[in-house]
C-alpha cells in the first residue's frame, strides 16, 4: 500500500515532543514531495510532519516519493452543496474560508488579499481552528462532562465554549474586565460558566488564577497559549489555506501580515509560507506603548512560538485609532466589516508599502474576526 490514510497512524502525535519535526516539514514544504517509510509507526516525528501540513496520505514503502497533491495537501473542503451532517463537518468541510482581493488601493503595486476567518461558525473567528484541534485531542484522554477551562479576550472563550459542549465537555472561561461584552455574554449562551476579573488588564494576567483551579483538580486547562495543538490547528488550517488558495488563484505571493495574541496563527502561517518560498515576507502586528487593540498584544507580553520558531518576520505598531481608520477604510471601499486586529493588520501592510519596504505583487492579511462585535468600540472612535 504505498499511500495509506494518515488517520490511521495518529495515535503517535502525541509521542512526539518538542518542534524538531518542523524541519521535516519545511523540507517537505520545500521540496513539493515526501518520500517513503517502511513503518510509519517507527517515525512519528515524520507522521506529524505530514500531519501538521495537511497530508491526508503518507507514503509506505521504499524508493519512492509522492507530491503535496497527492498527498492531499491540496484537499481542502468538499461540501460544494454546502449541506453538513453536524456542526463540526460544517467546521471541518465548509472549508476554505474565503480569500477576497480587497479595492482599498495600496502603494508600490501592493494588491491587497483579505482571508476571512469569521466564516468559521462558532465564534465566527479564527479562533475556532485552535477551540476544535484542542478538544478534539483532549476527548482521547479526558472524561466527557468533565470541566475545561482557559483565560480569553473573548473570541477563545466563544469557540471553547461551543466545541467542549459538542464533545460533551462543561467549559468555564476566564475574561479581563476590559473585555467587550460580547465575549463576557455569550460563552453564558452557550452554557459556560464565565468569570471576569475587573483587576486584569490582560488575558496573561489571568493564567495563575486558571492554574490555581487547574491545581485544585476541578478544571482541566486548555492553555491555548503554550498548547501546541493551537500551532498545529493554524498549519494544517489558516496556512495551508492561503497556500493552496494562493497557487488555485493565480496569487504572485510576496506576503502575509496578521496580528498577535497567542501567536499561534501567525507563527504557523509564517512558517508554512516561507518553507514554500523563502523570500515571502511576514508582517507582525502588535498594539503601540500604551495602545490597547482588542484580541491582540505586545510581544513581550510572552509568547512561545513566534519566539521558538525559525521565522523571518518585521514587526509593526498601531494604535487603535489607527486600526479603526483602517477598519473604515475597508468598508467604504469593498462593503466589508473587519474587525479592529484585521484592521491593524491592513493599517501595518499599508504603513510598510507606503515606506517602499514591499516589492510589488499580492499580499494576503488573516482577518480574525467580523466588526460587527465591536460596535460599541467602533462608535467611540468614529
Amino acid at each position: 500500500m504505498p499511500l495509506a490514510d494518515i488517520s490511521g497512524y495518529l495515535e503517535v502525535l502525541d509521542s512526539v515532543r518538542g518542534f524538531s519535526y518542523l524541519e521535516t516539514a519545511r523540507g517537505v514544504l520545500r521540496r513539493g514531495a515526501a518520500g517513503c517509510v517502511s513503518n510509519p509507526r517507527e517515525k512519528p516525528g515524520y507522521v506529524k510532519a505530514l500531519y501538521v501540513i495537511g497530508a491526508v496520505k503518507i507514503p509506505v514503502g521504499e524508493g519512492c516519493s509522492y507530491t503535496l497533491e497527492e498527498l492531499g495537501v491540496y484537499d481542502i473542503g468538499g461540501a460544494p452543496d454546502m449541506v453538513f451532517s453536524s456542526p463540526l463537518d460544517l467546521f471541518t468541510r465548509g472549508k476554505p474560508t474565503p480569500l477576497v482581493r480587497s479595492r482599498l488601493q495600496l502603494p508600490g503595486g501592493v494588491r491587497l488579499w483579505l482571508k476571512l476567518e469569521w466564516y468559521n461558525p462558532f465564534s465566527l473567528s479564527v479562533k475556532d481552528r485552535p477551540a476544535v484541534e484542542i478538544v478534539s485531542r483532549l476527548s482521547r484522554r479526558v472524561e466527557k462532562g468533565s470541566l475545561v477551562g482557559d483565560a480569553t479576550s473573548s473570541n477563545f472563550g466563544i469557540a471553547l465554549s461551543a466545541v467542549a459542549r459538542l464533545y460533551g465537555y462543561k467549559a468555564r472561561v476566564y475574561l479581563p474586565g476590559a473585555a467587550e461584552d460580547f465575549g463576557k455574554t455569550l460563552p453564558r449562551l452557550l452554557g459556560a460558566e464565565v468569570i471576569v476579573d475587573p483587576e486584569a488588564p490582560s488575558t496573561v494576567h489571568l493564567l495563575p488564577r486558571v492554574m490555581k483551579d487547574a491545581r485544585s483538580g476541578g478544571l482541566v486547562h486548555v492553555n491555548q497559549f503554550y498548547n501546541d495543538a493551537n500551532f498545529e490547528a493554524h498549519m494544517r488550517g489558516t496556512a495551508r489555506e492561503i497556500f493552496v488558495q494562493s497557487r488555485r488563484g493565480g496569487l504572485r505571493l510576496k506576503g502575509v501580515s496578521g496580528s498577535l495574541g497567542t501567536s499561534g496563527h501567525m507563527s504557523a502561517v509564517a512558517f508554512y509560507l516561507q518553507s514554500v518560498d523563502p523570500g515571502v515576507k511576514a508582517v507582525l502586528v502588535q498594539p503601540a506603548k500604551d495602545a490597547s487593540i482588542p484580541g491582540i498584544r505586545r510581544v513581550e507580553t510572552g509568547m512561545l512560538w513566534i519566539n521558538m520558531l525559525d521565522i523571518d518576520y518585521s514587526l509593526a505598531e498601531v494604535t487603535l485609532e489607527e486600526a479603526v481608520e483602517a477598519m473604515a477604510e475597508v468598508a467604504r471601499s469593498d462593503g466589508l466589516i473587519i474587525g479592529p486586529s484585521g484592521g491593524a493588520a491592513v493599517k501595518a501592510l499599508a504603513k510598510k508599502a507606503g515606506e517602499g519596504e514591499l516589492e510589488p505583487g499580492d499580499y494576503v492579511v488573516v482577518v480574525p474576526d467580523t466588526g460587527f462585535k465591536y460596535v460599541n468600540l467602533v462608535k467611540q472612535l468614529l
